[in-house]
């Protein structure tokens, strides 16, 4: 598996199901990602500023989103190619 570290600002399209952010797709450049499956979720802080990361999958490969709740930007950090 190739990892590739990105670091981009991105758009996402989310839905809020009670307390949970569920990521549906996103836009890296000029192309739209569907995701099709969230396979992780987990919490970190930044100094003082929470952080949200989420891996998601498109079937092909698996992605990993970064949300700052402060700021609420998200970016793509990762992309782990099969």
């Amino acid at each position: 598996m190739q990892v590739n570290e990105v670091n981009e600002k991105i758009k996402v399209g989310v839905v809020f199901d009670s307390a949970q952010i569920i990521p549906k797709w996103f836009f890296w450049g000029n192309k739209k990602y569907d995701i099709f499956k969230v396979e992780h979720t987990w919490k970190t802080k930044q100094g003082e500023t929470p952080l949200i990361f989420f891996a998601v999958s498109d079937n092909c490969n698996l992605y990993e989103l970064k949300l700052n709740q402060k700021t609420l930007e998200w970016r793509l950090e990762r992309v782990y190619i099969e």
